[in-house]
């Protein structure tokens, strides 16, 4: 049943996540070898300490290209304190949560560090396969 699925039942693991003091072109590599939109920014002890999503990087991209300056770092354009959820939160209720205005991707948090990645389309995929079991009697 749908409520009873966890996000640990979803979350995938984060390979490599981002640090602070990552140029902006290096972290843009990471990003998108991971095929996610976004990564979380990590300190020494794995805590989230950020999110740092393609859009975030689109306007700096453009601009540092543009005038040749590849001293932008990770922790001046990413968001600190991003929305996390944890392991044992519902699936359900995230669904619900995302459904508004909210990230479309969530670290996932344990014991203060990162445990991996919650996205929407994970979700909906989720939901979708629960929808297609569902038998119903008319």
């Amino acid at each position: 049943m749908l409520d009873q699925k966890q996000v640990r039942d979803l979350m995938v693991p984060v390979i490599h996540p981002l640090r602070g003091d990552m140029s902006l072109a290096d972290a843009v590599d990471l990003i998108l070898a991971s095929g996610m939109a976004g990564l979380p920014v990590v300190n020494e002890q794995h805590a989230v300490i950020g999110f740092l999503s393609e859009h975030d990087c689109l306007r700096y991209l453009v601009s540092s290209s543009y005038y040749c300056d590849n001293r932008i770092q990770v922790e001046d354009i990413m968001h600190p304190q991003p929305l996390c959820v944890s392991p044992g939160d519902s699936v359900l209720e995230l669904a619900q949560q995302m459904s508004k205005a909210q990230p479309k991707i969530y670290p996932v948090v344990e014991n203060s560090k990162l445990a991996g990645l919650i996205t929407r389309r994970q979700l909906m995929m989720e939901l979708n396969r629960m929808l297609k079991t569902v038998k119903v009697k008319i």
